[in-house]
């Protein structure tokens, strides 16, 4: 036990932060990851049941409860049952849990799955996210919208996509429609404008040129002002 946390420690400080090859097997690094996010985005975490885990990380409950079974063994995660389920936490008095905690917490890259979840969605013209919703650390953002989206999207696969990668954070984001939202750019609609200046927004996507588009807006709203 003491040989495993001293290597974890040196691998933090002085290897790659390749966390597969750290923890040695995706699915622990993945089970990981779930744990340690919910023990701090979560208000009321009583734990996660095995077929739960296997559905939230997307591994067979084979590889996952063998896991289980071998962090458990570490201390690294504690169980209880519940009406006969067994459900699994990180276990605060292990010797590397605030390690662990800043590992993850520092890793976990939210862009990744986002940048996944848009791929090859043909229907979508813009989307762009604010940086300040990416920061774990923060409750929230004080944004008009963290995620703003041009074109067709089932809002129910969103939002149960954003239940799942911010480990159920509150994420404001808007959908509209690219007629809606041309006419609502041509007469320099006061919600659009607003919502693309916001500091630190990154685009993800922009088949409209938007970006160049709304600095050349706001040079032209600024200069009739001075006027």
């Amino acid at each position: 036990m003491v040989l495993y946390n001293e290597y974890i420690i040196y691998a933090v400080k002085y290897m790659s932060l390749d966390l597969v090859k750290l923890f040695w097997s995706r699915c622990r690094m993945k089970l990981l990851e779930k744990l340690v996010i919910e023990e701090v985005i979560s208000k009321n975490n009583t734990g996660f049941f095995i077929r739960e885990l296997c559905r939230d990380i997307g591994e067979q409950i084979n590889s996952v409860r063998r896991e289980l079974i071998n962090l458990e063994a570490l201390w690294i995660l504690r169980s209880h049952e519940e009406n006969k389920k067994k459900y699994y936490t990180m276990n605060k008095s292990c010797l590397i849990y605030n390690e662990l905690i800043e590992i993850f917490l520092k890793t976990y890259n939210v862009l990744d799955p986002i940048k996944e979840f848009f791929k090859g969605r043909k229907n979508l013209d813009l989307v762009t996210i604010s940086e300040s919703v990416l920061n774990f650390r923060e409750e929230g953002s004080n944004n008009i919208v963290d995620i703003f989206i041009i074109g067709e999207l089932d809002k129910i696969e969103f939002n149960n996509f954003l239940e799942k990668t911010f480990f159920g954070k509150k994420v404001k984001y808007a959908i509209m429609s690219l007629e809606d939202f041309t006419d609502r750019l041509e007469y320099n609609d006061k919600l659009v404008i607003s919502i693309l200046s916001q500091k630190g927004i990154i685009f993800l996507r922009d088949r409209l040129d938007i970006q160049s588009t709304i600095e050349d807006k706001l040079r032209a709203i600024k200069l009739f002002g001075k006027n």
